[in-house]
């Protein structure tokens, strides 16, 4: 049987852990300003999830849930037993993981919101080196060929289907970091010290090709 309630009444940071022990398939929807989403959960863990009827990937899990922790208005329906149907993307994340991770995003984003970029800046990688943060190291791997060269959040995400904030929030990131910079133009040259970070990168994704259909 079907369980169904509202937001309202209890937010989904309350309501996933009392699906721990359950099996099936929790949507949300009618939050204003965000699409339907299904959570399957199966035994305390997110298997996978689905936003708008599309695969949520493991880059924007944690912010995709934190938008939704946030919600006070919207109806939820959790029919017990159910499993996707359509193509997904696997996941497998301890539910309170997952809702700590989340609750750490929406820290994060609010403390960063006011000084995020405009979407159309033009941003440029400027340094390449190992990152510790898994969330920047799977954003990198997304955006690192159009960074190259040279390329807005608004492009990124239009083109790398991650959300335009999560973009925009993951370039603060990098250029805390000092390793992406805004630039006036696509043409504009690195520092001289740094001129080598193009062919660098281009021999990373030559031997990764080679190595996978080599």
């Amino acid at each position: 049987m079907a369980v169904f309630g509202n937001l309202e009444h209890i937010s989904l940071a309350d309501l996933l852990p009392l699906l721990a022990t359950q099996e099936g398939a929790l949507e949300i929807f009618n939050v204003p300003g965000q699409p339907a989403a299904t959570l399957y959960v199966r035994k305390g863990t997110l298997c996978c999830m689905h936003v708008a009827g599309r695969p949520v990937d493991a880059l924007q899990l944690r912010s995709a849930v934190a938008r939704l922790m946030q919600a006070r208005k919207g109806a939820f329906e959790f029919h017990p037993g159910v499993r996707p149907r359509g193509p997904s993307v696997v996941v497998g994340v301890p539910i309170q993981s997952l809702l700590m991770a989340a609750a750490t995003f929406n820290d994060e984003f609010s403390e960063a919101r006011d000084v995020l970029a405009h979407p159309d800046t033009l941003f440029r990688l400027v340094r390449l080196e190992p990152v510790e943060d898994r969330r920047i190291a799977q954003f990198l791997d997304r955006a690192r060929v159009l960074l190259i060269t040279g390329a807005s959040a608004r492009e990124i995400s239009e083109r790398a289907g991650i959300l335009l904030d999560d973009v925009r929030f993951y370039l603060h990131k990098l250029r805390q970091l000092g390793m992406a910079l805004p630039v006036r133009a696509r043409t504009e040259a690195l520092p001289p010290v740094r001129k080598g970070l193009v062919k660098r990168l281009l021999g990373r994704l030559s031997e990764r090709f080679s190595r996978r259909f080599g």
